[in-house]
This record gives structure tokens, sequence and C-alpha cells, in this order.
């Protein structure tokens, strides 16, 4: 199993307030950096590609391209106004020889390794697999 992961990043973010979601500080490092660094020590994982704002390019690679970098991912332009044209534009970035593709939202920090490893397992013998989490707090 060769995996390419795309996290989309390219939203704005609307829901969080004000400031930008992904550069929150999340225990010393960007919320963002701690969603991708749930998969580089994977070794199903070939490739990490971030799907960046495409009107924010630059910035979004100043701010966050040599920490990408270090950490096995590379920055492509994402989509315009859905998250599905986010991940067809990553798609595109997919290298060869990857037989699966995971996706996971760059604003999504908590993924533990456990979870990832489930996934992939499942991944194994099904076309797709998307995980479900028991809820154990009340919501109101």
């Amino acid at each position: 199993m060769r995996v390419a992961v795309i996290i989309p990043a390219a939203g704005a973010g609307h829901r969080f307030g004000a400031g930008d979601k992904l550069a929150a500080d999340f225990g010393g490092r960007p919320v963002l950096l701690r969603a991708v660094e749930a998969f580089t020590k994977r070794d199903e994982v070939d490739a990490i590609i971030v799907a960046g704002p495409p009107d924010d390019l630059e910035s979004f690679r100043d701010r966050y391209g040599a920490q990408l970098c270090f950490l096995g991912g590379t920055i492509v332009e994402g989509g315009r106004r859905e998250r599905w044209e986010t991940v067809r534009s990553a798609l595109e970035s997919v290298p060869e020889g990857c037989t699966h593709v995971a996706i996971h939202d760059g604003a999504r920090p908590l993924v533990d390794d456990d979870l990832v490893g489930r996934v992939f397992e499942a991944g194994r013998t099904r076309d797709a697999v998307v995980p479900g989490i028991a809820v154990r707090d009340t919501l109101k």
C-alpha cells in the first residue's frame, strides 16, 4: 500500500471567527502542521499534498512552505469555491505508484496514529473508508 495524503487547506474558515484557523497555535505549532504531522511517520505514506488557497498561495507558501517541506509535504493550489474542487486539484499531483489516497482536513489536528492505522488497514480491502468516532460527551 502506497498512500498519498491530501490535506485541503484552501478554505477561508468563516465559522472560526476572527483570524486564521490553520495558523492558530496548538501546542506550540500551527493547527495545519499538527494535522500534517499525523501522517509523517507512517511507512505507507509516499506523499503529503497540502492544497492551499489559490488567491493567497504565495503568502501561504511563505508561512508554511519551509515547515511543510521539512515534514515531507508539498503545496499545490486548491480550489476557489468548494472543498471538492480543492481535492480534485490536489489529485492531479498524486505521484505515480501511489495505490491509495487519504484525505484529511487541514483544520483537524487531533487525529491519532491508531485511527490513521485503522483507516489505512481497512483501505487495504475496501474501495472507500470513512472513520466514525462515537461521541463521549453530551452535545448542547
